[in-house]
């Protein structure tokens, strides 16, 4: 057998490797941003809100409540989210039926609610201990049909500003979350809300473009937006809020949420249960939100039962709709894959 120097073999394996690499590298398609960053802000060296534009939009994650079984609802979400550069944790919904009574928080040990409410209510918690367990400084929690604006990350750049205004923190203060510090609850996505009496404080957001014209948006509460010039959004504390599109707690907000809304009661449905621990303070919860919010519910094309796991009555869809959204990640998926910039605006203005 002859022998071959250590340093042939060496050369040898180095030479192999490089082909390798070579290769690989050739048939690997390069990876573009998404159209959609376009229309975000550069980050400043040194700005403390500057993780606003990150993947997780300036919270630790980002997690997205899914029943394993709706295959259908992550595939959009999964998109919507690569197309607009975020990433998500999915959390399982849960049925409502398997949840022992014995395991339900006092107020419902009769189950006086309907199965699919405990399940959203399950769900929820579950992502809610999530940041518990994990110990993370905040999270984003989103339901599966949530639908925001392609100009999301920087729509929320401007939401820091008016969050910070409100925790009385300036813009350039050090803080450990871009939306300052203190809060509990970044109320993000929701259907109604109103300005409470007891701090009636506000930032005002002026020439949004994203925000449709008054009289095209929908909304239980018109009179709050006959205030203000049209493009107006307004970040307040919250009042009672109803929907829980989106929402983003901090540590202690959900250490607060897993104790008041499982280890001791629950006395209704999660939203209102949410919204009233919001408004009666008794933890001293810090909750603040935006009118109109950022999240929307999405109702997708198709059949009727399609757009909800918990009400299944709701009548079939001819084409999709997101309320509120101008430029709906969901309804522009084809042009944000085909890579087009010519995006459909469900709620252009008019003279």
């Amino acid at each position: 057998m002859n022998f071959i120097p250590p340093k042939v073999i060496a050369f040898g394996f180095a030479a192999i490797l490089a082909v390798f690499l070579l290769f690989n590298t050739a048939y690997r398609q390069p990876s573009h941003p998404s159209v959609a960053s376009r229309w975000w802000r550069p980050s400043i060296t040194g700005d403390v809100m500057a993780s606003t534009q990150n993947s997780t939009l300036g919270f630790e994650k980002i997690l997205v409540l899914n029943m394993p079984e709706r295959s259908d609802k992550r595939d959009a979400l999964s998109l919507a989210a690569s197309l607009t550069n975020l990433n998500f944790d999915y959390v399982d919904g849960v049925i409502g039926k398997t949840i022992p009574s014995k395991a339900l928080p006092v107020g419902q040990e009769q189950r006086t609610m309907p199965n699919s409410t405990l399940g959203s209510w399950r769900a929820h918690m579950n992502a809610i201990r999530g940041v518990v367990e994990q110990n993370l400084s905040s999270a984003l929690i989103l339901e599966d049909d949530a639908d925001w604006d392609i100009r999301i990350k920087s729509q929320l750049l401007d939401f820091a500003k008016g969050s910070r205004f409100l925790l009385n923190q300036t813009v350039n203060q050090q803080t450990h979350s871009p939306y300052g510090d203190g809060w509990d609850i970044l109320w993000l996505g929701f259907c109604h809300d109103i300005i409470p009496k007891n701090d009636p404080r506000t930032y005002l957001i002026d020439n949004d473009v994203s925000i449709p014209q008054p009289d095209k948006m929908r909304f239980n509460n018109p009179e709050l937006f006959s205030q203000y010039p049209n493009h107006t959004r307004i970040i307040h504390m919250v009042g009672s809020p109803i929907c829980t599109f989106g929402y983003a707690v901090s540590l202690q907000g959900a250490r607060k949420i897993l104790y008041a809304l499982s280890v001791k009661e629950l006395r209704g449905i999660f939203d209102n249960a949410l919204s009233w621990w919001c408004s009666d303070h008794s933890q001293d919860s810090v909750c603040i939100d935006a009118h109109p919010s950022y999240f929307y519910q999405h109702r997708a094309a198709g059949a009727s039962g399609k757009n909800s796991d918990i009400n299944e009555g709701l009548p079939p869809m001819e084409k999709g709709q997101t309320y509120n959204i101008r430029w709906s990640t969901r309804l522009n998926l084809e042009k944000l894959v085909m890579g087009q910039t010519d995006f459909e605006d469900s709620y252009p203005d008019e003279p």
